[in-house]
């Protein structure tokens, strides 16, 4: 089973950080400890039930669902074997540091896009040439070294364009590879076979942050994670994420599977339930 990709230290720094905080701050309004609040952020602390119900509304956190993870009870269902057939994960790691990048495919053209290339170039070619796909796209969520690595190897083999949120300007490309970039824009559409995608931009984790969505998929990068959301550049940023997500993803169909930079899968029903951002 894939672990969540952030664990409750996280989540509380994530939310402290993002409502600009200090640990002082916090301590005041929490009654708890400076030194008890550095030991549970840096995850060598469990929380009792109540240091959770103290933190919580401080943090502006659901209690019930920040409790369920500081206690592993909570974990996204595992889709069925065979379920998302028309996904490849590509797996990833810069040091010891997982990344996830994802291939879907039109089964009926042989047509696939990418989103993200996930630091393992090898990977993303192998998976194309064993299955005989034709790789059109390649749609970056925003471009941290992380989710951008091998992009020029790929581009170099498969021809594919690629697709660059228009407010991301921090990636260097080579001049060949720059050739092939256009700009994506919020709700700019694309098809692939008879499948239409979607740009949805969502500003917080980067300026130009963006999720890529199909009927049934969103392809979030570090938007949002299975029980957590992505780290925020501001506090102006972190109260824009969380709205943008919480009305531009978790307004989706509850079935709708939610493709994360890292971490395992999940859904728009599960995160409704058990994020404890939201």
């Amino acid at each position: 089973m894939e672990p969540l990709e952030n664990e409750f230290g996280d989540i509380i720094q994530k939310a402290r950080m993002g409502l600009g905080l200090t640990l002082k701050q916090v301590s005041e309004k929490a009654n708890i400890p400076v030194h008890l609040l550095e030991e549970m952020e840096s995850c060598r602390h469990r929380p009792s039930k109540e240091d959770v119900s103290l933190l919580a509304p401080v943090l502006g956190l659901h209690p019930a669902k920040l409790y369920a993870i500081a206690m592993g009870s909570w974990h996204p269902e595992e889709f069925p074997s065979g379920k998302l057939s028309d996904i490849v994960i590509i797996g990833g790691t810069i040091g010891s540091y997982k990344v996830n990048g994802y291939i879907f495919i039109d089964k009926k053209s042989s047509e696939a896009v990418a989103f993200d290339t996930a630091n393992n170039s090898r990977k993303v070619l192998q998976s194309l040439q064993d299955r005989g796909l034709r790789l059109k796209y390649i749609f970056m969520t925003h471009c941290h070294s992380d989710h951008v690595g091998g992009l020029e190897e790929v581009c170099r083999v498969t021809g594919a364009r690629v697709g660059m949120p228009e407010e991301e300007t921090t990636v260097e490309l080579k001049e060949d590879i720059r050739k092939q970039v256009f700009w994506v824009r919020d709700s700019s559409e694309f098809k692939l076979g008879t499948i239409v995608i979607k740009a949805v931009a969502i500003s917080g984790h980067t300026q130009g942050s963006t999720c890529y969505m199909t009927r049934d998929y969103c392809f979030s990068g570090d938007t949002i994670f299975a029980g957590s959301v992505g780290r925020a550049y501001s506090t102006e940023a972190y109260s824009k994420l969380l709205h943008s997500v919480k009305t531009r993803v978790l307004s989706l169909d509850e079935g709708v599977y939610i493709f994360p930079g890292h971490g395992p899968v999940t859904t728009v029903k599960e995160e409704r339930a058990h994020n404890p951002f939201f």
